[in-house]
């Protein structure tokens, strides 16, 4: 997660890459050097470019365990299970009791299915081994659970795995992974905060003690872990990124601007990074500059159908409905399989007076999302707009049929009043009310005539909860 980057790297290192790619230091390289071009290309990702240099390597070096392991580690994490078997089994004919080829060896029967086979490889070491070598073990084990869907037993093998090595990167990172399959976030908030306790500046203990916040919907206490975070590792950008998003998702688009801007100024500017920031812009009412990050950004990616919506809802925001309405078309062109866009185009073409072209659009929505309530709701609505109650009543029940929401109950209840079925309505109300009375004002933001009902007045006033 947290890689160097290549304006990170000294000049030895960039000089040694620069004459391995020229050809001018392929003859013959010390053991060092090919640690280092491997350790680079790693880090940079380019995983191929490493392979060929761990090949190398080993050919070079025949009897170095380390190269064959490092070769070995890059197969496995591309995937090549297989080759990676072959090149560990090789290596321990003139290495037999080497305990990281045995590991890798154990690893790579677990990722070909092989897991009684990559476990018994395992138990020898077992019992004798270091408290860090345990924990690359339990590591190990960890993976056989994953393969067999046994998330709990994932989780407690790598929590055993950081009881053992708290600093051991790839047991936290993976814990993380399982937590949501096995809902132990609070668990794992007790095991991250212990690690921190040893460790007060890892950022990645704080990164994920931020997502298990989130989880359990502590937002505040999640931020503060995002920060610490960052504040720990100034290049981790996924704390930059999950801090403001959810200081976005809370209502703070201040404090999430600040933190792309900060992002923008670490890390460089791209379309999305402009995206989100002029969504922060939109979202204080400052539409003229949301629209100039949108449009920066949609200089950047023309096809994105998100920034080309966005801008469209910064037209909406200040009622320039028909260039709104231009942006949401255009949207809805580049990809029709978002329901926020059809609504968005409905209530443009209902400010502009195109009803048919609403209509449609509300059908869409409702056919892309029929789980979202908001949607038949603001179809109902539309048919009453249209004085179409009868088609909004029908609607509504279907609704109510489909989910269970108490506005969708209230505003079928409003509508059998205005299709003048009131007893139906009276005794529908009074249904409703004992099992959902606080949300009873639905019923007059529907049908506001039934605040001046006597009957329906007294009614709620009878269904009124003691000390309500």
């Amino acid at each position: 997660m947290n890689r160097r980057r290549k304006e990170d790297w000294d000049t030895r290192i960039v000089d040694l890459v620069t004459a391995y790619e020229t050809g001018e230091a392929t003859a013959f390289l010390d053991m060092d050097a090919y640690h280092d071009l491997i350790e680079y290309y790693q880090n940079e990702e380019q995983f191929e470019k490493a392979l060929t240099v761990a090949r190398q390597a080993c050919s070079q070096y025949r009897f170095s365990t380390d190269f064959y392991a490092q070769q070995a580690q890059l197969l496995l994490y591309t995937n090549r299970h297989g080759q990676a078997l072959e090149i560990l089994e090789l290596a321990l004919t003139f290495a037999p009791g080497d305990f990281e080829l045995n590991l890798l060896l154990a690893e790579a029967f677990i990722r070909t299915g092989k897991n009684q086979a990559g476990l018994a490889r395992l138990a020898p070491y077992k019992l004798q081994a270091s408290l860090e070598d345990l924990s690359e073990i339990l590591l190990v084990e960890s993976i056989a659970y994953e393969r067999q869907g046994q998330y709990e037993h994932m989780f407690y093998a790598l929590k055993a795995a950081l009881e053992a090595d708290w600093t051991n990167e790839r047991a936290l990172e993976r814990v993380s992974l399982c937590t949501d399959f096995c809902r132990k976030h609070d668990e794992a908030c007790t095991l991250y905060r212990k690690i921190i306790d040893e460790d007060p500046y890892n950022a990645l203990a704080w990164y994920y003690l931020g997502q298990a916040l989130v989880y359990l919907r502590k937002f505040e206490e999640a931020l503060e872990a995002y920060e610490y975070a960052f504040l720990a590792d100034p290049d981790l950008e996924e704390a930059y990124l999950e801090f403001a998003e959810l200081s976005f998702e809370i209502h703070q688009p201040n404090i999430a601007l600040e933190t792309y801007k900060e992002m923008a100024e670490r890390f460089g500017t791209d379309g999305d990074l402009l995206l989100r920031m002029g969504s922060c812009y939109h979202e204080m009412s400052q539409h003229e500059t949301a629209r100039a990050y949108l449009e920066q950004a949609a200089r950047i990616e023309p096809h994105n159908d998100e920034v080309i919506f966005k801008i469209g809802e910064c037209y909406a925001a200040q009622e320039k409905w028909v260039i709104a309405r231009s942006f949401f078309e255009k949207a809805i062109r580049m990809n029709g399989e978002d329901e926020n866009y059809y609504q968005a185009l409905a209530e443009a073409a209902f400010a502009t007076n195109d009803f048919s072209e609403a209509e449609n659009a509300y059908d869409a929505a409702l056919d892309l999302a029929p789980d979202n309530s908001q949607l038949w709701l603001d179809l109902a609505w539309f048919y009453l707009e249209m004085l179409r109650p009868q088609e909004a009543l029908e609607l509504l029940e279907e609704a109510n049929e489909a989910l269970y929401e108490s506005e969708i109950e209230y505003s079928y209840i409003a509508c059998l009043f205005s299709n003048g079925r009131r007893q139906e309505g009276l005794t529908k109300l009074a249904e409703i009310l004992t099992e959902n009375y606080p949300e009873h004002a639905y019923l007059f933001d529907w049908h506001p005539p039934l605040r001046n009902d006597a009957e329906v007045i007294a009614l709620i006033s009878l269904f009124k909860p003691e000390g309500g």
